[in-house]
């Protein structure tokens, strides 16, 4: 086991050996140690021989590296219990055994002062960010039975990088395609999106998330990170766009990007550690890849909660004016209201504070905003409870119209922004959400513009997955007015399918759809239902109470429904794509029986409905 760039150790110690001393507070911290085996055994440990009031000793264990489990990780890993001065319980940082394999390996921990990475055989398999320094006063480091040659430094190093092949079989091997991507590894995520198109490559900006928001003591420890494209087919990965750099930095919150005079500005707001006022700022690139911070606050004024400031959108209206619109809430002795505060600038650095863009009057603050003009229309986008909504105009700063289906999607489909795009197309990002928990895959949907200025999606047609096998079926009319009705469709597939059809139904107030069989056949599988006199699409379990009915799981608002409906479904291992009329979307995730053949069964109730144009594509 060769040292990092054979970097002069401070500390060497063999199996069994253990050694006293005193560093102080220490903010730069590298170890590195030779493992041979999964073993329930500590393979190193650093304690701390504290005094309590009868001066009896006390050890506080500072870093702790252990295979095992624990309630926040289930399945038997390589553990890094990581405690410093700011917080009695440690972070701790892991990696699954079946991610790496038994058998010997290198680990290697980096602390810099606002990070601490965690390399197993220099693949970078875990990070957090911590507050405060290691109190390594009086502290015994001990190397275990199963540990081999350790070696410390009072600095921060970064382990030679190893070969692609190594970090494909650690991470996962990179996706053909983007969609219901995420960052590769075992606990990461694509958080809040910022897309942006500067007229020749689609950057695609995103919070960067491990942990579903829980790393820095659940403070979120968020990040931007960049991929990009020219043509929706291949990507590249950029290096962080806008970091954590120093421990007070809690979060970057979500923002927006502009171009001015070959330069971009990315507007973003860091969330405090301790609760104090959120601070917008932004950081500029000549290239659109390297970002460097400014180091400069944008203010408001106390009449807004500050402590809530995030998500800056940053727009340049018709006369050359900038506007940035913020999320927060007016403060009020009766109940504070949620609202996009609004500042315009000349030249993007000095802001004048303008009375607010919008106070929608939900309950919580309106977040992740968008604007933008297309053929004629001005739109507003924003958030409320994750979900994206949108208003229309004709008039650049309103007033603004609530469409009839003014929610992007459903539920599921968390916060997305929008970018133009070649040929007056325009793109929208979000990221699939996982119950209780922060982050999940990416999700680009393309906007359809109808003639009344209001809104569809659609799948953007560059991401489509092309079947490696393709079954046609042949026509299915079904006819029940009084009950149930269905046809399976037996044939042998792969686990994830794509499921194309053209249904004419005859009556309106009938139920038809598509169902999928769960572990035990049909009875506890989902279905997919088109009810045309609600005008609802919505995804549920075959089997429920009519009052359980998936909320968070429909869309509404969706015309045509009685008449000939176009019916497109990617039906993955853990959720389902729809698209309906090719302006509908709707996307929610489901269980069922991992790596099991589909079994799909089309159906109608109370009414007839026939199913033509049958296509299931298998997917690799």
């Amino acid at each position: 086991m060769s040292q990092p760039a054979e970097i002069p150790c401070d500390l060497i110690l063999n199996q069994r050996e253990a050694s006293q001393f005193d560093w102080g507070n220490v903010q730069r911290l590298s170890m590195q140690v030779a493992i041979a085996q999964v073993s329930d055994e500590d393979y190193v440990s650093i304690v701390q021989q504290e005094q309590d009031q009868e001066q009896e000793q006390s050890p506080k264990e500072i870093i702790r590296v252990y295979s095992g489990t624990s309630a926040a990780v289930r399945k038997p890993s390589i553990i890094v219990e990581f405690r410093t001065d700011a917080r009695p319980n440690p972070l701790t940082l892991t990696v699954p055994w079946d991610s790496i394999g038994g058998g010997a390996h290198s680990l290697f921990v980096s602390y810099n002062g606002y990070s601490v990475r965690f390399y197993v055989d220099g693949v970078l398999v875990d990070e957090d960010w911590p507050m405060g320094s290691l109190p390594l006063t009086n502290a015994v480091i001990k190397v275990g039975d199963s540990g081999d040659k350790l070696s410390v430094w009072k600095n921060a190093i970064t382990p030679e990088r190893p070969s692609t092949q190594l970090e494909d079989q650690y991470l996962g091997v990179e996706p053909t395609s983007i969609q219901y991507w995420k960052p590769r590894g075992h606990n990461t995520g694509v958080g809040d999106c910022m897309p942006f198109f500067d007229g020749e490559r689609f950057r695609l900006f995103y919070l960067y998330d491990r942990r579903g928001h829980a790393s820095k003591w659940s403070l979120g420890a968020h990040q931007w990170a960049q991929i990009s494209t020219r043509d929706f087919k291949s990507w590249e990965h950029h290096p962080m766009a806008v970091a954590i750099t120093a421990d007070w930095e809690g979060s970057i919150c979500t923002g927006s990007i502009i171009v001015k005079d070959h330069t971009y500005y990315a507007y973003f707001a860091v969330r405090a550690t301790d609760g104090s006022p959120a601070k917008l700022s932004y950081a500029t690139s000549t290239d659109g890849s390297e970002f460097r911070k400014s180091e400069q606050y944008i203010g408001l004024s106390t009449k807004y909660s500050l402590a809530s400031v995030r998500d800056p959108h940053v727009f340049r209206d018709e006369d050359g004016l900038y506007h940035m619109l913020i999320t927060t809430s007016l403060l009020s002795t009766s109940r504070n209201q949620g609202c996009l505060a609004h500042l315009t600038s000349a030249d993007l650095v000095d802001w004048t504070e303008q009375e607010p863009f919008i106070v929608p009057g939900y309950h919580d603050e309106p977040e992740c905003s968008d604007y933008f003009q297309w053929d004629g229309w001005y739109y507003l986008i924003f958030s409320n409870d994750g979900v994206a909504r949108y208003r229309y105009s004709r008039e650049p700063m309103g007033p603004w119209l609530r469409p009839a289906m003014d929610v992007f999607d459903c539920v599921q489909w968390r916060v997305p922004k929008t970018a133009a795009y070649h040929d007056g197309r325009r793109m929208a990002a979000g990221f699939l959400s996982t119950p209780d928990r922060y982050a999940g895959e990416l999700v680009i949907r393309e906007l359809v513009q109808h003639a009344d200025g209001t809104l569809g999606f659609k799948p953007m047609p560059e991401l489509a997955a092309d079947p490696i096998a393709l079954h046609e079926i042949g026509p299915v009319a079904l006819s029940d007015f009084n009950g149930l009705i269905y046809r399976d469709i037996e044939f042998e597939g792969a686990a994830d399918l794509i499921v194309s059809c053209q249904a004419t139904p005859e009556n309106r107030n009938l139920y038809y759809g598509l169902s999928i069989a769960g572990p035990n056949g049909f009875e506890d599988g989902h279905t997919i239902r088109f009810d045309p006199s609600r005008r609802k699409v919505g995804i549920h379990r075959a089997h429920c109470s009519s009052l359980l009915e998936n909320e968070a799981a429909s869309i509404y608002e969706v015309p045509g429904l009685h008449e000939t409906t176009s019916i497109e479904a990617v039906i993955k291992q853990d959720w389902i794509d729809l698209c309906v009329n090719g302006n509908r979307t709707l996307i929610s995730r489901f269980q069922r029986q991992a790596q099991a053949p589909l079994k799909l069964r089309l159906y109608a109730q109370f009414g007839s409905v026939a199913f033509d144009d049958i296509r299931i594509g298998e997917l690799a």
